[in-house]
């Protein structure tokens, strides 16, 4: 890497931290205002209420980092090397016979680090802080949620509740109704007190365990598959129900698969307790995520013909008409996602269409640039 390329990327860098920075602060600036009444009265003290607008503003910024990157990495390498046009720095680099697609290839590998970073917080980062990004401003973790039933489609079993405990990730007074034919001999509702998430080990299955239930579970009429998913309790008011359906379902319904990292996506997809829409929704979302990175460098791609277009004089037209292009390909892109949403099209078309198209478009517009 020569000193000219560590100085592109140098202000690559730059672009993009002001550009997010400014973008974030923006939202930082709105959001906390409109949510500041909030924010006075889950804390006591000027030093908790900073300390809960902080605390609850990082975990905004790595998800704003995650849904803004990927358009920040595009406009940050236009704007280089638009800058490199503005200060007179392109003609001599042509005059010593380096071409312009020497520069591109730099900043490629400015977007693929850009590109590296969002995958890395998407997988490590959201994953984790997933809860709090479900917690509305000026809320706490205990902060507890009206129930909506929710459907275990490969067993029919019906999860409802008077309201979720977000800190304790429980259900209050929940009700399991277990339908007819499939676990029980008739239609039965199944009272308690709480209902307890149970993750899966070695001797366990996932499902959760109802303390305090309404219903012994020697008086449930069960079916053979009755019997292998509905298991008595450690304790005898308690009932454990084996369902893939966890507490991410029963809160915000199925939005919360945009929080999960690829692998646990990917295991979400081969869960026959979901529904065909659900599913979909999610097929089209893991293959756009996948998809995503690659995107981001073609679309780098079909910019920078127009940033240094041969014979243009003025590089505000270069700029404007980059941005017509890149609205346009946005559209496209938009209009690809929607009908694959709406299942007039595959997911898979959905999402490989615009590598397809704007790579040939890449390919295409490389006669437009000034070499």
């Amino acid at each position: 890497m020569t000193t000219f390329d560590r100085y592109l990327l140098r202000r690559y860098w730059h672009v993009f931290a002001v550009s997010y920075l400014a973008l974030f602060g923006l939202y930082f600036v709105i959001d906390v205002f409109t949510n500041i009444t909030d924010f006075l009265e889950q804390a006591q003290g000027t030093v908790a209420r900073f300390t809960l607008i902080a605390q609850h503003y990082s975990y905004r910024a790595c998800y704003f980092f995650g849904l803004i990157g990927g358009t920040l990495e595009v406009i940050a390498a236009m704007v280089a090397l638009a800058l490199v046009q503005k200060h007179g720095e392109l003609n001599p680099i042509l005059s010593a016979g380096i071409s312009t697609f020497r520069l591109m290839r730099t900043l490629l590998v400015g977007a693929i680090i850009v590109d590296v970073l969002i995958i890395l917080n998407q997988e490590l980062i959201i994953p984790q802080i997933a809860g709090h990004l479900q917690v509305d401003a000026g809320h706490r973790g205990d902060v507890t949620e009206q129930v909506v039933e929710v459907k275990d489609f490969a067993t029919d079993v019906l999860i409802a509740g008077k309201r979720l405990n977000l800190r304790d990730h429980t259900i209050d007074s929940p009700q399991f109704v277990l339908t007819q034919q499939k676990l029980s001999e008739k239609l039965t509702t199944i009272k308690a007190r709480v209902a307890v998430p149970q993750d899966r080990t070695r001797h366990r299955r996932t499902g959760w365990l109802l303390k305090g239930v309404s219903v012994p579970y020697e008086s449930l009429q069960l079916t053979e598959m009755g019997r292998r998913y509905v298991k008595p309790g450690s304790e005898p008011d308690e009932i454990f129900v084996r369902t893939d359906v966890g507490f991410d379902r029963l809160y915000n319904r199925d939005s919360h698969f945009e929080y999960l990292s690829t692998w646990d996506l990917w295991r979400r997809l081969r869960n026959p307790s979901f529904s065909h829409r659900s599913l979909r929704s999610q097929n089209l979302f893991l293959q756009a995520r996948i998809v995503k990175p690659l995107l981001n460098l073609v679309v780098v791609a079909v910019g920078v013909p127009f940033v240094v277009r041969k014979e243009a004089t003025s590089l505000l037209t270069n700029l404007a008409i980059c941005s017509a292009v890149m609205g346009g390909m946005l559209g496209v892109n938009e209009l690809l996602m929607y009908l694959g949403k709406v299942a007039l099209i595959s997911p898979e078309l959905a999402v490989w269409s615009p590598i397809i198209i704007w790579g040939t478009a890449a390919a295409w517009f490389t006669g437009f640039v000034r070499t």
